[in-house]
Formats: C-alpha cells, structure tokens, sequence
C-alpha cells in the first residue's frame, strides 16, 4: 500500500523568519567567539606587560616638614656601588618627568668612560599637585600672579616659594641622601633648566655652598621683568664671596633669552666674588627643547671628568 509524505511548503514570509532567526542565532554566537577570544587575549596581555624601570634606580618618599608637601626621591645608584665602600658624586636633578630618564641614559653611557660615576637623585614634583603648578610654585623667586610668560595665570597665583624649596632641599633632601648613600660632600653638583635654571641661579646666589658645581640650562631669566638679576644686586650690596663653579648653556635658537644668560654672566663676573667660577656657551643650532640632553654631557665632562681619562 502506498505511503504518502506530507510536504509542508513554508511561505516566502515564513522562509524570511526562518532565515532571519539563523543568521541571528548565528551571529550570536560568533559575538560569543569574539568577546571570549577578546577576554583571552586581554589576559594574555595583563600577564605579559610589565612596568618599564630604570636599572638600579629606586624611589624614597620624603613628606617636608616645613611645607607639608609630599615628593618622590629618585635613586640611581653605580654599577659598582655595593661592590665597594668608595663615595661617589651627587647629580641632583629637578623636572623628573623628563630629566631623570635623560640623565641616567647619559651617565649609562659615560660613567667609567668620559665622567665619573656618580649618583643620581631627581626630585619629583610634588605629590597630588599638577606639575606645573608644582614647578612653577618651588622654583620661582618671587610672587608673580601677572607673569604672563608663565604656564598660566591660574598656576602663577602659587608662585614665589623657592625659598621654602631650597630649605626643603638643603635641610631635608641632602641630609638624607648624605645619611642613606656614600656621597662625596666635595662634589654635589645641582642640574636645573629653564625654570631649573632659574631655581639655580637662585640657590647660587642665597646659598652657593650648598653645592659644588651648577649646570644651568636655558635659564629663564626673563621671569618676573628680570627678578634674578635683581636678586643679585641685593646680594652683591653684602657678600663678596660665591664659592662655586658654574656651568651655564642655552640654545642659539631661543630668542631673548640668549642675551639674557649672557648678561647674567657678565653681572656676576663683574663682582669679582671670591671662589666663584663661571662658564657660558651658547649651543649652536638648538632650541630650549633639544639643548637638555647636550648641555647636561657637556656640563657633566665638565664637572666630573674621568680621572685619567686620555691617558
């Protein structure tokens, strides 16, 4: 007896459902594939990446008593620091975002070879503060709301406090440097530029023995209608004596400021202060951006030369 199947014909709009509910299902499930092979990868990445670090570098955290302030101590120590008992010469840096990096790859290069090996310290900005409200606060000299050269008139309301920095500097950073590390207390050497520099020449000028030698670079003498120069009048109406060596650098691309360096060198030769010494060049070519890295080579060859170094 025959048998007879039963065909059911689905209609255009049912094919359409059925197709639609496919390609749905279908999608669904590589969205699944992805997000999983997606989560996959982003843990494979999480357990690969690592934070880049300095070799033999680490970090103190220092809180100032007199201002309250917190800050962030930069450590990098010689190769050969715990292989002896010998002290080494201090390089203190301010502007961490960028100096600390540059500086380290520099004395990578050249301690042992050209310069001596030293340690190096950068101090950071301070802690929970947006940087250039910190740099612009420590370094300058004087209070300055309407300096419009400046990061903005926001950040100059905080201006002027250098004189707190320094004495956070000379009776809190160096006392503990000099407890903690086998520092050579004949040769710390301060490294500033541009608001750095404009810090330097401050601390050259209020208290010059608290370091050796001074690499200033692109100085920024301009601030306040000149207020460093100023500064030094007052101080040269008193003291006969600057017992340093200073090392001063500026890009020939920077405009005013050229002549503004070299005529804060010719203001301080003309006092014939006792001890001190004094070096300007003029960096052919660059810009307040590009001379850092040269002028911090140069004053470092300067400051700390190998011994023997030639022969």
């Amino acid at each position: 007896m025959a048998k007879f199947i039963k065909i059911e014909i689905l209609q255009p709009r049912e094919l359409r459902l059925t197709f639609a509910h496919l390609r749905k299902m279908m999608l669904f499930k590589f969205i699944k594939l992805a997000f999983a092979v997606v989560v996959f990868s982003a843990s494979i990445s999480a357990e690969e990446s690592t934070e880049f670090k300095i070799r033999n570098t680490h970090t103190l955290q220092i809180k100032s008593e007199v201002s309250g302030l917190e800050y962030e101590l930069y450590i990098r120590l010689p190769n050969d620091y715990s292989e002896n008992n010998k002290k080494y010469p201090l390089v203190l840096l301010n502007d961490t975002g960028y100096s600390v990096a540059v500086a380290s790859g520099i004395v990578h290069l050249m301690a042992g070879r050209d310069i001596e090996e030293v340690i190096i310290v950068g101090i950071s900005y301070s802690k929970g503060h947006n940087p250039l409200l910190s740099r612009t606060r420590d370094y300058t000299p004087t209070y300055a709301p309407n300096e419009k050269r400046g990061h903005s008139l926001e950040v100059q309301k905080h201006s002027g406090k250098a004189s707190q920095y320094i004495s956070f500097i000379s009776d809190e950073v160096l006392p503990l440097i000099s407890q903690t590390y086998r520092i050579r207390q004949d040769k710390k050497i301060f490294v500033g530029h541009s608001y750095g520099g404009l810090l330097g020449a401050n601390i050259l000028i209020t208290n010059s023995e608290l370091f050796d030698y001074y690499i200033l670079g692109s100085p920024s003498f301009w601030y306040d209608n000149k207020a460093m120069f100023r500064l030094e009048s007052d101080f040269a109406k008193n003291n006969k004596a600057m017992k340093a060596s200073v090392f001063m650098y500026i890009g020939s691309e920077e405009g005013s400021m050229v002549e503004q360096m070299l005529a804060f060198e010719n203001q301080l030769k003309s006092r014939n202060y006792q001890g001190l010494s004094m070096r300007s060049k003029v960096l052919s070519g660059l810009t307040h951006h590009s001379a850092f890295a040269v002028l911090l080579t140069d004053g470092l060859q300067q400051a700390v030369p190998k011994q023997g170094k030639g022969s």
